[in-house]
C-alpha cells in the first residue's frame, strides 16, 4: 500500500485536473497558515482556489479528505529528502551523518511550513494517525534496506522492529522541537541520532 491508497480522493488523470487539484491543495494550504486548521472551509477554499464548492467536490469528498492530501503532499517532500540522504547511507561510517542531515533538512522544512506543524501536531483524526502509521513504515523500509547494504542482520525481526520503532519516534521528536521547552532541536536531534546509530550497531554485524 502506498500513500496514494490511504484516502478516498480522485486522483486525476488529466493534466488539467491535476492542476486542479494544485491549486486547490495550495489555497488550502495558505488558509491552515492564515486561520488555522479548525477554520478550514470548503467555501473559503473555493474562494482563495477561484472555483466552486461543487468543483472542490469532484476531487474530494469532504474536507477531512482535503486534510488527508495535503498531509500526502508533504510526506511526499519528506520522502524526498530521505530518498536523497538514504542514497548516501553506503557504510557504517556514514550512519550518523546521514542521519543528521536528514533530520536538519526535515527540521526545515517545518520550520518553513506552518501547514504542516498544524497537520501534524495539533490534529487528532484517526485517518491521519494512520497515514503517520503507514508513511513511517514505509520509511523504515527504506532504511532496513539501506543498512543490508553493508551490514547483515543479528536479528532480522528486531532491526525491522528498532527502525520501525525509531521512525515512528521520529514525529514526536520533530514535535518536542517545536512545542518543548525542555531542550533545543539541536538538543534533541543529537538524542535522537546517537540512540538511532548505537541501536542499528547494537542489532548488525558488518559485512
Amino acid at each position: 500500500m502506498d500513500l496514494k491508497q490511504a484516502t478516498n480522493r480522485r486522483n486525476p488523470s488529466q493534466s488539467r485536473s491535476k492542476e486542479r487539484v494544485a491549486v486547490i491543495l495550495e489555497a488550502v494550504k495558505g488558509l491552515i497558515e492564515d486561520n488555522g486548521i479548525a477554520n478550514l472551509k470548503i467555501s473559503d477554499i473555493a474562494k482563495r482556489a477561484n472555483t466552486s464548492p461543487g468543483s472542490i467536490y469532484q476531487y474530494f469528498s469532504d474536507k477531512e479528505t482535503i486534510i488527508l492530501s495535503l498531509a500526502e503532499h508533504f510526506m511526499e517532500k519528506i520522502h524526498i529528502i530521505v530518498d536523497q540522504h538514504i542514497q548516501a547511507l553506503d557504510t557504517i561510517e556514514d550512519l550518523e551523518s546521514v542521519m543528521n542531515n536528514n533530520f536538519d533538512d526535515i527540521y526545515l522544512l517545518h520550520k518553513n511550513e506552518s501547514a504542516l506543524r498544524q497537520i501534524w501536531f495539533e490534529s487528532v483524526d484517526i485517518e491521519l494517525i494512520n497515514l503517520a502509521m503507514l508513511d513511517s513504515s514505509i520509511k523504515a523500509d527504506k532504511i532496513y534496506q539501506s543498512v543490508l547494504k553493508f551490514a547483515t542482520p543479528k536479528d532480522e525481526v528486531q532491526l525491522k522492529q528498532f527502525i520501525l520503532l525509531m521512525s515512528i519516534q521520529f514525529s514526536s521528536v520533530m514535535r518536542l522541537c517545536f512545542s518543548s521547552d525542555a531542550g533545543t532541536p539541536e538538543q534533541f536531534k543529537k538524542i535522537y541520532v546517537d540512540t538511532v546509530t548505537l541501536g542499528i550497531t547494537k542489532y548488525i554485524d558488518l559485512k
